[in-house]
């Protein structure tokens, strides 16, 4: 059944516990999340059942705001989908998917979810979409007079630059983007580095391994040249790779190769992304 954790103070800690049965570590995440601005509670719509007033099951729902194609779209993430050990296989998922979907179907355009286990959800109308990164071919040019710096998200002022750009960001991609979406985004930058380039005025969320370049997403609220940005950041590269839909930068033709993700994303079977080579930005995955 729907429910509401305004209406129930105790629900969160409820649910947290049961998740945190179930997925190690989330608890703490999502409590260090609501020290930094970031509310499970106020994002999350949650689907529960109870057994002798113990929360048994949970399914939750993240809305989240997209630009495809140049229209608007109200997503539903799915996520925290879990039953105690003891009740698995006596059809409360089956039961908490069903209520869930039809919440989604009054209420957003499509529906979406990460998992490792795609074929539980096929049944409930989702297919799995393929992802890709995008190698570029290009050489950053040294220069030391850019100033970079990663965000410490315990000072109030980068916690307070991280989550305005994010709610003012300019759509990272012409195809598919996210846009004035803060949650997820603190809480994936509580154990995912986010780097400031002054200069711009721009966030880049970006891992370097083996002098290769991995740029997971560029956080703008204005256009910003890729080249630019490069030239901060890539420096020791020797290969980079763009882990977003780069058609917002690149007017040439740029190199897909199928993403080695962890899980994939599955999405509502009715619902076309209109988009050839597909990639949703790790920092904002739920």
């Amino acid at each position: 059944m729907k429910a509401n954790y305004l209406s129930e103070p105790n629900l969160y800690n409820e649910c947290m516990l049961l998740m945190d049965s179930c997925f190690p570590g989330v608890k703490v995440m999502a409590d260090k999340g609501k020290m930094h601005n970031a509310h499970w509670d106020k994002s999350s719509t949650p689907f529960i059942m109870r057994q002798n007033h113990e929360v048994i099951a949970h399914l939750g729902i993240l809305p989240f705001e997209f630009i495809i194609q140049e229209k608007h779209y109200q997503g539903a993430a799915l996520h925290g989908i879990c039953t105690k050990q003891e009740f698995r296989r006596k059809g409360l998922f089956r039961q908490l998917m069903q209520e869930a979907l039809e919440y989604v179907r009054q209420h957003f355009y499509f529906a979406f979810m990460f998992t490792d286990k795609p074929y539980l959800y096929e049944q409930f109308g989702f297919k799995a979409v393929k992802e890709y990164d995008f190698i570029y071919d290009y050489t950053p040019q040294n220069n030391q007079n850019n100033k970079v710096r990663m965000l410490d998200l315990d000072d109030s002022r980068d916690l307070a630059l991280l989550q305005s750009h994010y709610q003012n960001r300019i759509p990272l991609s012409k195809a598919v983007s996210i846009i004035n979406e803060t949650t997820v985004a603190t809480l994936n930058a509580l154990h995912m580095p986010v780097y400031y380039l002054e200069d711009y005025d721009v966030l880049v969320v970006y891992q370097m391994k083996d002098h290769i370049l991995y740029v997971k997403d560029i956080i703008a609220i204005k256009p910003c040249d890729l080249n630019s940005i490069l030239n901060c950041i890539g420096n020791d590269a020797t290969k980079i790779i763009l882990q977003f839909i780069p058609d917002r930068f690149l007017t040439l033709l740029f190199n897909p190769v199928e993403a080695l993700t962890d899980g994939c994303i599955m999405i509502s079977q009715d619902f076309d992304l209109k988009c050839d080579y597909f990639r949703y930005p790790e920092p904002q995955r739920c």
